[in-house]
């Protein structure tokens, strides 16, 4: 196996120290392994030759990145936009270590493409829990060598797209067919939640069991969470519960800057969390989804638990009566 290299961007001298005493501690990351850049701009210098971005080239590339958001010289957000547009760094996982609760920040560091939140915690042995799997996320990620994926046109199997709302389920489909030249007619929409568990699993009532046969198994499944008749968490619970349906992957597509639908999503288990417009990176990364498979998806969802401030809160199962409220 190749070695393990971490790079850990924090100023605080206490919460560095802090940091690899709890990778230490759960003696998987030793701390010869995590090299500390103090500042925006140390790191910057470390990853690429003459402190260049726009080098191709790495001067260094670790398997994972711990950032702080909260840097001198640079800040975490400016610096993590030039990982993730570099075309070799951007593959780098970066993992946000703050104390952050700020919601701006949550959505602006997943909409660049990080894998989770590490949470600065009082609590010393769920820090250690947490940064844990981090650590074997980092390892499994580097011994599972998918590499880059090829740029492929997925006609083996289908996509199901769940929007209510026609504009945004017609430029999904365009933005799809433009960017990853997958056909329309490979985009199954449904417009409701009814439809997309009658689409699943043949018919929408409680009685989707685990011994309920799959009707069909798309590759992939772009859902809405403001969705008439069954909304958006309630479908995602019956998909998550099924031993079958679990496994595919759900990428969640919205308007909504509310935290309590982004954490009760991630808690049950979607792949991707994508605001509304999309963007075409975040496009392009949820197909590799289908390419990729989950082999690594279960650790990032229970990093994504550990790594969340917020517990789970329950969500009404009916449809979205009052979708003037929520932000499409």
């Amino acid at each position: 196996m190749k070695k393990i290299e971490i790079l850990l961007v924090e100023d605080n001298a206490d919460d560095a120290e802090l940091t690899l005493l709890a990778f230490e501690t759960g003696d998987i990351i030793k701390k010869s392994q995590i090299h500390v850049a103090r500042d925006g701009v140390e790191a910057l210098e470390y990853l690429f030759e003459s402190g260049s971005e726009a080098n191709l080239h790495l001067n260094h590339h670790p398997q994972l990145i711990l950032l702080d958001l909260k840097l001198p010289k640079l800040d975490g957000l400016d610096l993590l936009k030039k990982i993730k547009s570099h075309p070799e760094a951007k593959k780098i996982p970066v993992v946000i270590l703050t104390g952050s609760k700020d919601m701006d920040d949550w959505t602006d560091s997943y909409s660049l493409g990080v894998e989770c939140f590490l949470h600065k915690s009082g609590d010393f042995d769920k820090f250690v829990e947490a940064t844990n799997l981090v650590a074997l996320g980092a390892i499994e990620e580097e011994e599972s060598s998918v590499g880059e994926v090829e740029e492929k046109t997925q006609n083996e199997g289908e996509i199901l797209l769940v929007e209510d709302n026609p504009d945004d389920a017609e430029l999904t489909s365009l933005a799809f067919e433009k960017n990853c030249n997958i056909a329309k007619n490979k985009i199954h929409v449904t417009r409701d939640g009814v439809e997309a568990l009658e689409y699943i699993f043949g018919f929408a009532d409680e009685n989707i069991d685990e011994d309920t046969p799959l009707k069909r198994r798309p590759k992939l499944i772009l859902l809405d969470l403001a969705l008439p008749k069954i909304n958006g968490l309630e479908v995602l619970k019956r998909i998550k519960s099924h031993p079958e349906a679990k496994n595919i992957p759900v990428v969640v597509l919205t308007g909504s800057k509310n935290w309590m639908d982004w954490t009760n999503a991630l808690s049950l288990g979607v792949a991707q969390y994508i605001d509304k417009p999309l963007k075409s990176d975040q496009i392009v990364d949820a197909v590799n989804l289908v390419n990729v498979g989950g082999s690594v998806q279960g650790t990032k969802t229970e990093r994504v638990l550990l790594c969340a401030p917020f517990s789970l809160v329950d969500s009404s199962t009916k449809g979205d009566d009052n979708k003037g409220d929520d932000k499409k």
